[in-house]
């Protein structure tokens, strides 16, 4: 994966089921685009990990892109290990909220556990304020470029993410941006830059981040679902959540489209 995601710029979409899954897979075949999946710890959990990890593979194939499995923020080791296990292509550990120090020791402890099994890791550096899967953040901590420095000195990431003005949800407003801050991590390592809180932002902004040389991870995660409720809120208005007659699998091609527009358009952005 490390050579791919360095090589281009990948949107990584959050999925929680088949159907969710093959929309956006089936947008990025259309675009003839690679993409990542992403798992939130807490979907992780409710899966059935080693056959979301054999559709998708599948899938991948059937459509002939590259699609890597990932494991997005999370904070249980127990759970990273498990995805490690399952054949995860790379697991996020975030420990954004301990200590630059204790952030470091904890994502060392990752590093050794999932690079024996070919997986790679991507960490954090600041806190990215906003709520995903239930970890909500109330303050956005920009990080330093002093705490980047002795993370990438000390730990040997694969992917890191930076708190640079982004956040997740949607935006209340323009987000102000520090492009300063990515070009630093690009100075000290030519690891990939990752981008979280890609959900809200303008397109220009998106495109923007993904000519930036290092960039090559951008999430989009609370558009995914806002789109699966459009779906929803759709079938309500044509009538076929109405109990006569109700098809189940017309509210499942309903939401189905709505994620398959959301992640065409999303891909069309990125040059």
């Amino acid at each position: 994966m490390i050579s791919n995601i360095q090589a281009e710029c990948l949107l990584a979409f959050n999925i929680w089921d088949v159907n969710s899954a093959k929309a956006v897979v089936d947008a990025a075949a259309d675009r003839k685009k690679n993409i990542i999946l992403q798992t939130s710890s807490g979907i992780y959990s409710q899966i059935d990990a080693k056959e979301t990890r054999a559709f998708i593979k599948s899938y991948a194939d059937k459509k002939k892109i590259s699609v890597w499995l990932h494991l997005d923020h999370c904070k249980d080791m127990k759970i990273i290990e498990d995805a490690i296990a399952m054949e995860w292509d790379s697991v996020m550990i975030d420990a954004s909220d301990l200590s630059i120090q204790e952030n470091i020791d904890k994502t060392k402890l990752v590093i050794e556990m999932a690079h024996k099994a070919g997986v790679l890791v991507e960490a954090e550096v600041g806190q990215i304020k906003g709520t995903e899967d239930n970890i909500d953040i109330q303050e956005h901590r920009i990080a330093s470029r002093e705490e980047i420095r002795k993370f990438l000195a000390e730990a040997e990431v694969d992917m890191l993410a930076v708190a640079f003005g982004n956040a997740h949800g949607i935006y209340k407003g323009k987000p102000k941006l520090d492009y300063d801050l990515i070009d630093y991590v690009a100075q000290l390592s030519g690891i990939p830059f990752v981008v979280h809180g890609g959900s809200g932002m303008e397109d220009g902004e998106i495109r923007k981040l993904s000519q930036k040389e290092n960039v090559r991870k951008i999430n989009i995660s609370t558009e995914v679902k806002l789109a699966y409720r459009k779906g929803i809120m759709k079938s309500l208005k044509d009538g076929i959540l109405e109990e006569d007659g109700f098809q189940a699998t017309l509210v499942e091609k309903t939401i189905y489209e709505a994620i398959y527009q959301l992640a065409f358009h999303k891909l069309g952005i990125i040059i």
